[in-house]
């Protein structure tokens, strides 16, 4: 039996989910799609229509789904996690359970027990995991998903960085919407020589199709529910010392740049590339080397020094080829002035002494940055780490801390931290550095912009190094967010993908005012 109160919104969404079978939950990110879900589930089960449910989830989602379900409904639950021998046991243990939670890797690696188990409904949270058709994850939920007449796929950004995610995650939800890849394609992407989209259209077509298989609430259409925002960014400049190595370091990425422009034309779209796609290795490694420690040296020169210490030590294959030779060639002074580090301690010195009901999140890419600042915050409060290399019960400590302790007030996160983890305790949310993903922005945002924030108003800061190639980052990401809005929620004139391309990144930098 469900036992929670849903908002009018939510309780309209649930009585789709149970009345259509197959629904993509897009109610923007804090709005409550748990809650909602288990709602849907509830009703069908008090129906006779399931007896059992398999949720799949990231893993640092796990303990806060068992969480919710003990919180909203009196049914059982069971999270998979753990050894190969402790999963087998869980699995065993799981027969009587009506929800069973597990995230996609132990699934594919647990096939042998799944099939043992005959479940009614299918829920995929964060259902951005399927956003890649090719990866094999994708495929096997997908396969495993047309077992079930339940399907429904959560997420607050049904598109993280191109159109064609959604496609993806509605051959779970339901294929017959979006037909087939290719048409699809031709309908709704128009493409340039390269194969890169130019311009989307149809638009409005696609918003007919998906309006009865889609649930989407965004921030402006629940805005009276949801905390005011306040969102600032804010410029930090170089020192003099710092001003100079950062020019050397543009200077020697965009020589790199120039070079595979002359390859391969400014269209290139280096990530795409980068990760597992034909092209010249060789030159994709160095522009991305020297790319990372800019970014490194932007947040922190210690953490090049860091970089250059992993690359010597032959024990680990951690480091950079760049960074060494930096510091070898003492363009890297011992000591470097820390600009950034030294802004943000001191808005977050601030931020604290406010008031004793202030608590922080604070986001960075590197987690060598997180533990430097958090050994550059000790005397200020207690802290907290959630990133990758922790198992999924040290995480969800580090949120149950966060959450309970009054005298831990700074939460430090990688993006491990960015996907469904709810922290309406904090009321002011920094981004220390960027992501080059405008969902996973959203996603970082959307940690403390929540239905069940616990204040009026809340503070989403980010911290940019002034000039910098950051500085273009970040508009980079706003021109993003327009694209993946237009898309999603309306609005038809959009021009085409946004992606960080050869040509961009020669511009980002050429354009450089350090």
């Amino acid at each position: 039996m469900f036992k929670g109160t849903l908002y009018p919104f939510q309780q309209e969404a649930s009585d789709a989910m149970v009345d259509r079978g197959q629904m993509l939950l897009a109610l923007v990110m804090g709005a409550g799609k748990t809650i909602t879900t288990l709602s849907a589930l509830e009703t069908l089960k008090n129906q006779g229509e399931i007896k059992k449910a398999l949720i799949v989830v990231p893993s640092s989602l796990k303990y806060q789904w068992e969480r919710e379900i003990k919180k909203f409904t009196d049914s059982s639950s069971i999270v998979i996690d753990g050894t190969v021998s402790t999963r087998k046991k869980q699995w065993r243990a799981s027969l009587s359970a009506t929800y069973v939670i597990i995230n996609s890797e132990s699934l594919k690696n647990d096939l042998a027990d799944f099939e043992k188990h005959t479940f009614d409904a299918m829920v995929v949270d964060e259902a951005t995991i399927i956003k890649s058709a090719k990866a094999r994850r994708s495929r096997l939920i997908k396969r495993i998903g047309k077992r079930y007449h339940y399907r429904f796929a959560l997420t607050g950004q049904p598109i993280e960085n191109r159109p064609e995610e959604l496609f993806s995650i509605m051959e779970f939800v339901d294929p017959k919407v979006l037909g087939k890849v290719d048409i699809f394609d031709r309908t709704f992407i128009v493409r340039d020589k390269w194969g890169k989209p130019s311009r989307y259209r149809n638009l409005k077509q696609l918003h007919y199709s998906m309006e009865g298989v889609m649930i989407r609430k965004t921030r402006e259409d629940i805005a009276d529910q949801l905390p005011q925002v306040i969102q600032q960014v804010i410029p930090v400049p170089f020192d003099t010392a710092g001003a100079v190595v950062y020019r050397k370091i543009a200077h020697d990425l965009l020589q790199s740049i120039q070079k595979a422009i002359s390859q391969t034309g400014r269209g290139f779209d280096i990530w795409s590339h980068y990760y597992g796609s034909s092209g010249n290795k060789e030159a994709q490694g160095d522009i991305m080397s020297k790319l990372i420690v800019l970014r490194m040296f932007c947040d922190n020169p210690e953490l090049v020094h860091w970089s250059a210490k992993m690359y010597a030590d032959a024990s680990t294959d951690l480091g950079s080829e760049y960074a060494n030779k930096l510091v070898n060639q003492g363009i890297m002074p011992p000591t470097s002035g820390t600009p950034k580090l030294e802004a943000v301690v001191q808005y977050i010195t601030d931020v604290l002494e406010q008031s004793p009901n202030n608590k922080v999140v604070l986001f960075s890419f590197f987690k060598e940055n997180l533990r430097l600042i958090q050994r550059a915050t000790k005397h200020l409060t207690n802290s907290v780490l959630f990133m990758g290399g922790m198992t999924m019960l040290d995480r969800d400590s580090s949120k149950q801390q966060f959450t309970q302790d009054p005298k831990t007030r700074l939460f430090l996160s990688s993006d491990a931290g960015g996907y469904g983890v709810d922290l309406p305790i904090a009321n002011y949310l920094i981004s220390y550095d960027l992501p080059w993903s405008a969902g996973k922005l959203d996603q970082r945002e959307a940690r403390i912009i929540r239905l069940s924030s616990e204040f009026p108003h809340v503070n989403v800061v980010s911290f940019v190094m002034k000039g910098s190639i950051e500085e273009r980052q970040y508009e980079m990401l706003q021109e993003k967010r327009n694209i993946n809005k237009a898309f999603i929620d309306g609005g038809y004139d959009t021009k085409g993908d946004y992606k960080l391309t050869l040509g961009a990144l020669s511009d980002f930098i050429a354009h450089s005012e350090v």
